[in-house]
C-alpha cells in the first residue's frame, strides 16, 4: 500500500478524471483495510475535491466561454448532486453566471 503523502501527491498530479478516480479508488480500499486514520480522509476528500472541481470547471469552460477562474470557483460552491451530471453542471454554471451578471467584476 502507498503512503498517504505518495496518494496525495499522485492525486494532485493526476493528468485527467479518470486517474483522479483511480486514486480515490485506491484511497477506498485503503480506508476499507484500516491503513489510513480520518484525519488523513478528511484530507484526501479534500485533495480530491479540489482537483475534481477544476477538472470539471475545465470541462465546463469547453462549453461556456466565460473567465475560467470564475467559473472555478462557481463549480467548487456547487452542490455534490449537480456536479454528478455535466449537463445539470452546465447549466447551473449558466444560471450562476446570469444571477451573479453585474457582480463578478472584470478588470
Amino acid at each position: 500500500m502507498k503512503s498517504f503523502q505518495t496518494l496525495i501527491d499522485e492525486t494532485l498530479q493526476s493528468q485527467d478524471i479518470e486517474e483522479l478516480e483511480s486514486a480515490a479508488d485506491l484511497f477506498q480500499f485503503g480506508i476499507e483495510k484500516g491503513y489510513y486514520t480520518k484525519r488523513q480522509a478528511d484530507e484526501f476528500n479534500n485533495t480530491y475535491w479540489k482537483v475534481k472541481d477544476k477538472y470539471l470547471a475545465y470541462e465546463v469552460s469547453k462549453e461556456i466561454h466565460r473567465n475560467t477562474l470564475d467559473i472555478i470557483y462557481i463549480v467548487s460552491n456547487a452542490p455534490a448532486t449537480v456536479k454528478n451530471d455535466k449537463n445539470e453542471l452546465i447549466h447551473y454554471v449558466n444560471d450562476r453566471i446570469k444571477a451573479l451578471k453585474g457582480k463578478i467584476k472584470k478588470f
